[in-house]
């Protein structure tokens, strides 16, 4: 089953009215979308932050204010592009001097409260063309005792075990899944991943040589290859260094 996709938006302000409002702008710009939006609503930059670094939580856009009492919203984005560079960060705030500070961050855009809903809508309609431009594609797994929302291009390799598939993510995650391999394939959108052997298959984004019966991924994990498959993974290769690397 491949996913419905929605759009995961969160807001960060501790000031409740502002959030308020910003949430009514996104809901009514995005009314017509073809997605869903879901909107997460956070009062300090803490709980946003471990939102998305505890509780593995993702959101594609993230609108932020800067002038915050436990964290800066500066201080939020240095912490999340160390390992979330895609998100997009849009700065609301009422002090223009901080504009400077931010551009470290890479935001999308730069809000001024003091005109916050002709700016918002603006900035909110290309930011959805720059999120359907970049739009991600994912799998739903069911684990042994939760649902997953996987994106397709963090997933590494997977492999077969007693009857039960192991995905094994970018981040050093492994899923324990009841998917077989032959479903696998059939949900991925990407001709990135191959067979390996008959209970085995990878990414080819993350491979970094090949050998006889093995390769090598970016990590260093060593992968066993059937002879048969050695081919197949050659000519992948060659087709993914030369016209995507």
């Amino acid at each position: 089953m491949k996913v419905v996709e929605n759009v995961y938006i969160a807001i960060c302000d501790d000031d409740s009215n502002i959030a308020s409002k910003i949430q009514k702008v996104v809901s009514a710009c995005y009314k017509n979308i073809d997605e869903s939006i879901e909107i997460s609503v956070f009062d300090n930059g803490t709980e946003l932050i471990d939102s998305i670094c505890k509780e593995n939580k993702y959101y594609d856009m993230i609108h932020l204010d800067i002038d915050m009492p436990d964290k800066s919203g500066l201080e939020v984005a240095k912490i999340l592009r160390e390992s979330h560079d895609d998100i997009i960060i849009i700065f609301i705030s009422s002090y223009e001097q901080y504009v400077f500070d931010s551009f470290e961050y890479s935001p999308f855009r730069y809000i001024r409260k003091n005109n916050m809903v002709e700016e918002l809508r603006v900035a909110l309609k290309s930011a959805y063309a720059l999120y359907k431009k970049a739009e991600k594609k994912y799998i739903i797994v069911k684990g042994e005792d939760s649902v997953h929302k996987i994106e397709q291009s963090e997933i590494c390799y997977c492999d077969m075990i007693l009857r039960k598939m192991y995905i094994h993510l970018k981040d050093n995650r492994v899923i324990c899944t009841r998917k077989t391999i032959r479903d696998f394939l059939k949900e991925m959108d990407s001709n990135n991943f191959i067979k390996i052997h008959s209970g085995g298959v990878v990414n080819i984004k993350y491979i970094k040589e090949y050998r006889e019966q093995s390769i090598i991924l970016d990590n260093g994990t060593k992968l066993m290859t059937s002879r048969s498959a050695i081919k197949v993974i050659k000519n992948a290769l060659i087709r993914y260094w030369r016209e995507i690397v």
